[in-house]
């Protein structure tokens, strides 16, 4: 008689093949991993912001930003990135000064709109309350996509905080790519999504719409961006 082959095949069931799939493809598409680069980092009323970061493999540079003020009080600077992507994808806007960029809802709209991935970066201040941050984000997103879904996001982020208050020098991360964004706190692995159509555009607009939460903010960014597509 020939010799017989003992060796066996196993297979995966198609249900346990299909879990793997899907976990790899939340690990790959999770951005647990913040680097911040901040080799000539840019100052904001006294806080750095670096010029570049990096979510889960995607740079980003940073295009403008500004301050966070309430009732006189300097509560945090905001940064705005973008992968350059997005940036080379407003090209139609090159030449365009900053102080018409300021006063151009297309232009505005346009960014906030886009699917590709862009950036808050949130740096605080002073100590503050985690409900006083979340209830602010959800009160500015009010008039711009309602109240049931601006309630979602504002206990969205306090869950993300998951703690009383945050420290003077706390970090933010908000990150939108497509209709899923992605907050975390101070770069920790593990960053909270969620996905509700027409959210991602609606905070970003918070800072960049007709009437922003920080003038300056807006201000930071459309000059930026203007100089950013004049190199």
């Amino acid at each position: 008689m020939g010799s017989s082959n003992n060796s066996k095949l196993f297979y995966l069931p198609t249900g346990l093949v299909l879990l793997i799939a899907i976990a790899v493809s939340l690990y790959l598409s999770n951005p647990e991993e913040i680097v911040l680069k901040d080799d000539e980092a840019i100052s904001i009323d006294g806080i750095a912001f670096p010029r570049q970061l990096k979510i889960a493999g995607s740079k980003q540079v940073f295009i403008g930003g500004g301050t966070r003020v309430k009732w006189m009080v300097k509560v945090y600077g905001v940064g705005i990135y973008s992968e350059p992507k997005l940036i080379k994808s407003l090209k139609s806007y090159a030449g365009v000064s900053g102080e018409a960029l300021m006063n151009s809802s297309d232009f505005t709209n346009d960014f906030a709109e886009s699917k590709l991935t862009k950036s808050l970066l949130m740096r605080f201040h002073r100590e503050v309350g985690a409900s006083d941050i979340s209830e602010a984000l959800g009160e500015a997103l009010k008039p711009r996509i309602g109240e049931k879904i601006s309630d979602t996001f504002q206990k969205f982020i306090l869950d993300m905080i998951s703690k009383d208050r945050l420290e003077k020098g706390s970090d933010i991360f908000i990150t939108c790519k497509g209709e899923k964004l992605w907050a975390s706190l101070d770069g920790e692995k593990g960053a909270a999504s969620i996905s509700i159509n027409g959210l991602c555009p609606a905070v970003f607009l918070v800072y960049l719409g007709d009437t922003p939460v920080s003038t300056q903010a807006k201000e930071g960014f459309a000059n930026g961006f203007a100089e950013l597509v004049a190199k």
